[in-house]
C-alpha cells in the first residue's frame, strides 16, 4: 500500500468517527507527507546529476594543451578546459589545420604543429 492509499484509508476511518480536530490534524500530516515526498523526488533529480557529472569527470582527460577529450569517445572530440573548469561544461571546440577554437570562451591554440605549418605555407602567411 503506497503513501496515499494509507492516507485516504486513514482519513475515511477518521472522518467516520466524526472527529474534527483529529481530520484537521491528518490534513496537516498529509500536507507534511506530500511536501516530504516532493523534497524526495527533488534529491533524487539532483543525485541522479550529481552521479551523472561524477561518471563524466572520471571519463575526461587532460592534455598538456587546453583541450580535454573524453576516454572511449571513438570521435576524437576536443573539448574546452577552460569552460568546463569554469562551469562544468562540455563545450565542444572546433578543429581545423591543427588549430583548436572554442566557440563559447575564444579559448585557441595549436594541437598539431607540422598541420598548422602545412596550411599556413599553403595559405601563404
Amino acid at each position: 500500500m503506497g503513501l496515499y492509499e494509507g492516507i485516504k484509508d486513514v482519513a475515511r476511518i477518521v472522518q467516520q468517527a466524526d472527529n474534527i480536530e483529529l481530520y484537521r490534524q491528518l490534513l496537516d500530516l498529509c500536507e507534511q507527507a506530500l511536501e516530504m515526498q516532493n523534497k524526495i523526488n527533488q534529491l533524487t533529480m539532483e543525485n541522479a546529476e550529481l552521479k551523472k557529472k561524477q561518471d563524466l569527470e572520471e571519463r575526461i582527460q587532460r592534455h598538456q594543451l587546453l583541450y580535454l577529450t573524453l576516454k572511449d569517445d571513438t570521435d576524437d572530440f576536443f573539448y574546452c578546459s577552460t569552460c568546463w573548469d569554469k562551469d562544468k561544461r562540455l563545450i565542444q571546440m572546433s578543429k581545423y589545420y591543427g588549430e583548436f577554437f572554442c566557440p563559447h570562451c575564444h579559448q585557441d591554440g595549436i594541437y598539431d604543429q607540422s598541420e598548422h605549418d602545412k596550411h599556413v605555407r599553403y595559405r601563404g602567411f
